[in-house]
């Protein structure tokens, strides 16, 4: 089981488990996606195993303010910041319950902390805050989260030291 930076090749396997893993919000388009990676493409991975296709991958990128990027739209520019805006982590029904996302979480704080980002934000959705909280992250309730997110998103952000 492998951790590695997102490639040109990695794009089929990572749209598939977009489609897969999201119930409750549309899909992006792969540009959306390939735009966040190629800002910040250490922050960037995908899960692997030998002989088998990506099994998820996690898509994070540099950015300014509390406030959450819109879904659907390209990262602005001027949006470098000292916070790590983890856009999406996503698990193939074929690796659930593996420990995947908590490892590729991990490695995502590492990146954080190696490239002294001040916190590491997100949005949970579907009901994943309880698992982003297992990792120490904490809900912030009074910025707002745009629409897009879908009922019930959490805005949680994650203090690295």
């Amino acid at each position: 089981m492998t951790i590695t930076k997102i490639s040109e090749t990695s794009w089929d396997a990572i749209l598939h488990i977009q489609e897969e893993a999201y119930t409750g919000v549309a899909p992006e388009d792969v540009d959306v996606l390939k735009g966040k990676w190629e800002i910040s493409p250490e922050s960037c991975f995908v899960y692997t195993v030998v002989n088998e296709p990506v099994l998820a991958y996690l898509l994070a990128h540099s950015w300014n303010s509390l406030e959450p990027p819109k879904l659907f739209e390209q990262v602005p520019e001027n949006s470098v910041g000292d916070i790590l805006y983890l856009h999406d982590l996503a698990v193939s029904n074929r690796a659930r319950g593996m420990g995947v996302g908590k490892q590729l979480a991990k490695k995502l704080i590492e990146v954080a902390k190696v490239h002294q980002y001040s916190k590491v934000l997100l949005v949970a959705i579907q009901d994943s805050s309880r698992f982003w909280a297992s990792l120490g992250f904490r809900e912030i309730s009074s910025v707002p989260v745009c629409s897009s997110y879908g009922d019930d998103a959490k805005l949680m952000s994650l203090e690295v030291f």
